[in-house]
C-alpha cells in the first residue's frame, strides 16, 4: 500500500472512531429523555390520524426505533447501512400491515374490524420505528443533524393544532368536540398542548452530564409551565387583536389632518378611515364578533351592514368625525351600561322594520356596532367572560323598502339647520368632481334626472362599472388621495370608493357621508340565526340621506377586482360561537344546578392537576422501562473492551431482579466470590470487566470469553429462581435501580 493510501485509510479509521466516540459520549439521561421525546411525538402525530390501536403502534414503534437507533449508532455499522436497515423495517411492517387489511384469510379469521385495526397498528409501528431508527442514528453520528429532531417535534405538535388558527376554537375536532360538548373551552387544551411541546423540545435539548442537574431542570420546566397554565386560566385566555373596524383607522379630527397611510391612532378617538398604500389584510380572517338575530330579517340588498362609525366633516383631505351638535347623532357614543336610545335614529314604519340582535365581541372594539340604523343599545349578560370581551343587545330600524319605493323622496331633514346642511354637502373645491358627477347622471331619463336617490344610484353604478377593486393601490401620498384615485387609475379599495361616492354626491348637492363597520353577505347565515363577523368583513361605504327614510346605504360593487374576495365564514365555528353566546351548557342529569364559576374553576384545576400528575407518572414509568431496555440490550451492540463492562452491568441488573444484590460496602469482586457456589460464571465476568476498566492484561479472545461467561451465567441464573419469578422480573421497571 502506498503512503498516501495508508494515510487516507488511517484518516478514515480515525473519522469512524470519532463518530463512534461521539455516539458513546451521550449521557444516559439524555438518551432516555430523547427516547421519551420520540414516544410522545409519535403519539401526537398519530392521534388525529389513526384509531387507538394505530396510536399505540406508533408509540411502540417510536420507542423501539429510538432505542435501536441509539444502539446501532454506537456500533461499527456505517450510517448508510443503518439507514438501509431503517428502510427495510419500514417496508417489511408496511407489507405486513397491508396483508392484514387486504387478506381475506386474515379478515375471515379475525373479523374485518379487528383486521383493519391490527393493520393500522403494524403500519404505524413500522413507519414510526423506521423513521425513528434513521433519525436517531443520524443525529447521534452527526450532531449537526440533531436539529432535525427539533424540527420533527415542532412540526408534529404544530400539525396537531394547526387547524386552530384564525380563531377556529372548534378545531381540531378530536380535541375540541369532547370539550365543547361538556361546556368547556378548547383553547385551554391548546395551551396545554403548546406547553407539552415546550417541555418535549426542552427535554430534547437537555444534555447535562450531571443526573441531579438534569432532573432539576426537568422539574423546573414542569413547574414553570404549570404556573403559566394556571395563571393563564385565571386571568383569561389571550384575546384576538383589537379590531377598530379592520381599516387601520386613525383618530384625527384636526383640520388638514391625516397623513399618508399611517395606521397609528391619535387624537380624540374619531377613528376616521384613512388611505393606505399596499393595504395588508393578513390575519384578518380571525373572528371578531358573533351576532344573533332574534328576528328573521332579510335585507333588500342581500347584505348585512353593521354600522360602527360615521364620518361627515371634510377636513381638506378626507372625512372625519364631526363634533358639531345635530350631526351624526345616530351613532352610539360608547358601550351601554343601561338602556341607551339613539336620538338621531330613524323610526320603524313604512320603510323600516324593527330587528333585535345580540352581539358578542370576541376582540376589543372602541365602540359598539349594530345592524343598519341602530335605535337602542342595551347591556347584556356575558355567558362566557373568558371568550367574549363584551356582550350587548341592539334594536335596529332596518331598511325593508326596495329601490323603487325610495324614488321620489326628498333629500335633507327639514329640522336641519343651514350649518348642518352645509356640513353634509361640503366637499373638495376641485371642479372635476362636479364635472364627473354631471357626466354620471347625463344619460338618466328626464323624469328621473333630478331624483336624489336615482342620482345616487347613477353615481354608484358608474363607479361599479369603471372602478377596479384592489388592496394594492397607491394613492395615499397624494395631496388629495380621492382625486388621485377617481381621476387616475380608478383602482382602490372600499375607503377610496366610499370617499369618491360621497364627494360626487355632495358635488350634486346631496347630503352624504362615509360609514364604517362590517359587511357580511346574507348567504353566510346558511339559514341560521347567527352571523360570524371577521376582520376581513370590515368595510367602509357611502350613505345618502332621504327625508322620512333616514340614512340609506348606496354602496359600490366594483365589477373588476384584482384581489380575491374573502372566503365564507366557517359554518361550524359560527354555530359553536353562537351556542357559546346563547349560554348553552350541558345540564347535569341528576337535576342539580349548573356549576358556578368557582366550582368550574375548581373542577378545571382538579382536572389539570390530575392530567399533569398522570403525565408525569407515565413519563417516569416510560423512562424506567427505556433505561432497563437500554441496559439489557447494550451488550449486543457494544464492541471490545467495553463489552465486558456492560455485560457485567447487565448481569448485575438481572440478579437484582431476583433480589441478589451486593451488600453495603461490598465490592463486586467480593460479591462474585460470595456467590461463587451457585453463580460461578459471575466471578469470571467480574474479572474480565475489572481488567477492561482499569487497563489490566486483556486476553486476545476477550469478546469470546465474555460471551461464554454471559451464556453460562444466564443458565446458572435460571437455576436459582422459579420460572414465575423470572417472568415477573421482566415486567419490573425498578429492578435496575437496585443494582450496586
Amino acid at each position: 500500500m502506498s503512503e498516501p493510501a495508508g494515510r487516507a485509510g488511517a484518516s478514515k479509521r480515525a473519522e469512524e472512531a470519532g463518530e463512534a466516540w461521539t455516539a458513546r459520549a451521550e449521557p444516559w439521561l439524555a438518551t432516555l429523555l430523547r427516547t421519551l421525546v420520540y414516544l410522545i411525538t409519535a403519539a401526537v402525530v398519530a392521534f388525529p390520524l389513526a384509531v387507538p390501536e394505530g396510536v399505540l403502534g406508533a408509540t411502540i414503534g417510536a420507542t423501539l426505533g429510538a432505542t435501536i437507533g441509539a444502539l446501532l449508532a454506537r456500533s461499527a455499522l456505517r450510517l448508510h447501512v443503518i439507514l438501509a436497515v431503517a428502510l427495510g423495517v419500514l417496508a417489511l411492517t408496511s407489507l405486513l400491515g397491508a396483508a392484514f387489511v387486504s387478506s381475506a384469510i386474515v379478515a375471515g379469521a379475525l373479523g374485518p374490524s379487528l383486521a383493519l385495526r391490527l393493520g393500522d397498528l403494524l403500519s404505524l409501528l413500522g413507519f414510526a420505528m423506521g423513521a425513528s431508527i434513521a433519525l436517531r442514528a443520524a443525529s447521534m453520528r452527526h450532531r449537526s443533524l440533531a436539529i432535525l429532531e427539533v424540527v420533527v417535534v415542532a412540526l408534529g405538535f404544530a400539525s396537531l393544532v394547526a387547524s386552530h388558527r384564525n380563531g377556529a376554537i372548534h378545531r381540531p375536532y378530536a380535541i375540541a368536540d369532547p370539550i365543547l360538548t361538556r361546556g368547556g373551552d378548547p383553547s385551554v387544551a391548546i395551551l396545554v398542548i403548546g406547553a407539552m411541546a415546550v417541555v418535549v423540545i426542552g427535554m430534547l435539548l437537555l444534555s447535562e452530564r450531571s443526573l441531579l442537574r438534569s432532573m432539576t431542570h426537568v422539574v423546573l420546566v414542569f413547574a414553570l409551565l404549570f404556573v403559566v397554565l394556571l395563571t393563564t386560566h385565571l386571568a383569561g385566555l389571550p384575546p384576538p387583536p383589537p379590531a377598530n373596524d379592520g381599516l387601520a383607522l386613525r383618530d384625527d379630527t384636526s383640520e388638514g389632518g391625516g397623513g399618508g397611510g399611517s395606521s397609528g391612532q391619535r387624537g380624540d378617538g374619531s377613528g376616521a378611515p384613512d388611505f393606505q398604500d399596499e393595504y395588508d389584510q393578513s390575519g384578518a380572517r380571525s373572528p371578531v364578533a358573533i351576532v344573533l338575530l332574534h328576528d328573521d330579517y332579510s335585507p333588500p340588498s342581500g347584505q348585512y351592514y353593521f354600522r360602527q362609525g360615521a364620518f361627515s366633516r371634510f377636513n381638506g383631505r378626507r372625512l372625519v368625525r364631526a363634533e358639531q351638535a345635530g350631526v351624526d347623532e345616530d351613532v352610539a357614543p360608547g358601550f351601554p351600561s343601561r338602556s341607551t336610545p339613539i336620538p338621531g335614529a330613524p323610526e320603524a314604519g313604512r320603510f323600516r322594520t324593527t330587528v333585535e340582535t345580540t352581539v358578542g365581541l370576541l376582540a376589543d372594539h372602541p365602540r359598539p356596532f349594530g345592524l343598519e340604523s341602530p335605535i337602542l343599545f342595551l347591556p347584556a349578560t356575558n355567558p362566557d367572560a373568558s371568550r367574549f370581551r363584551r356582550v350587548f343587545r341592539v334594536r335596529s330600524a332596518s331598511l325593508t323598502a326596495d329601490e323603487w319605493s325610495l324614488v321620489g323622496r326628498a333629500p335633507f331633514d327639514p329640522s336641519w339647520s343651514p350649518e348642518v346642511r352645509e356640513l353634509y354637502t361640503r366637499g373638495p373645491d376641485d371642479p372635476r368632481y362636479r364635472e364627473l358627477a354631471e357626466r354620471t347622471i347625463h344619460d338618466l331619463p328626464d323624469e328621473l334626472r333630478d331624483d336624489p336617490y336615482v342620482r345616487a344610484l347613477a353615481v354608484t353604478s358608474w363607479l361599479s362599472e369603471h372602478g377596479t377593486y384592489s388592496l394594492r393601490s397607491r394613492h395615499a401620498q397624494a395631496a388629495d388621495p380621492t382625486a388621485d384615485f377617481l381621476f387616475g387609475d380608478l383602482t382602490g379599495y372600499c375607503v377610496h370608493f366610499a370617499h369618491a361616492t360621497v364627494f360626487l354626491l355632495r358635488a350634486l348637492g346631496l347630503p352624504a357621508r362615509v360609514a364604517t363597520g362590517y359587511l357580511v353577505p346574507e348567504s353566510s347565515r346558511r339559514g341560521g340565526s347567527a352571523i360570524l363577523v371577521s376582520g376581513s368583513s370590515s368595510h367602509a361605504w357611502p350613505e345618502v340621506y332621504l327625508e322620512g327614510v333616514g340614512w340609506v346605504i348606496v354602496d359600490v360593487a366594483p365589477q373588476r377586482a384584482l384581489d380575491a374576495p374573502p372566503g365564507e365564514p366557517d359554518e361550524e365555528l359560527q354555530q359553536v360561537l353562537a351556542e357559546l353566546l346563547r349560554g348553552n351548557r350541558i345540564i347535569p342529569d341528576d337535576g342539580s344546578s349548573p356549576p358556578t364559576p368557582l366550582t368550574e374553576l375548581a373542577r378545571d384545576l382538579r382536572r389539570m392537576l390530575t392530567s399533569l400528575a398522570a403525565l408525569v407518572l407515565l413519563a417516569l414509568l416510560a423512562l424506567l422501562y427505556v433505561a432497563k431496555l437500554y441496559r439489557r440490550l447494550a451488550p449486543r451492540f457494544v464492541r471490545s473492551p467495553a463489552l465486558a463492562r456492560v455485560s457485567l452491568r447487565e448481569a448485575l441488573d438481572r440478579l437484582a431482579e431476583l433480589g441478589i444484590v451486593r451488600e453495603d460496602g461490598e465490592s463486586r469482586e467480593r460479591f462474585a466470590e460470595r456467590e461463587r457456589a451457585r453463580l460461578p460464571s459471575l466471578a469470571t465476568l467480574s474479572r474480565l470487566a475489572e481488567a477492561a476498566r482499569y487497563g489490566g492484561a486483556l486476553p486476545s479472545d476477550l469478546v469470546a470469553q465474555t460471551r461464554r461467561a454471559r451464556a453460562s451465567l444466564a443458565r446458572e441464573r435460571a437455576g436459582v429462581a422459579p420460572r414465575w419469578r423470572l417472568w415477573l422480573a421482566v415486567i419490573d421497571p425498578f429492578s435496575w435501580l437496585r443494582t450496586r
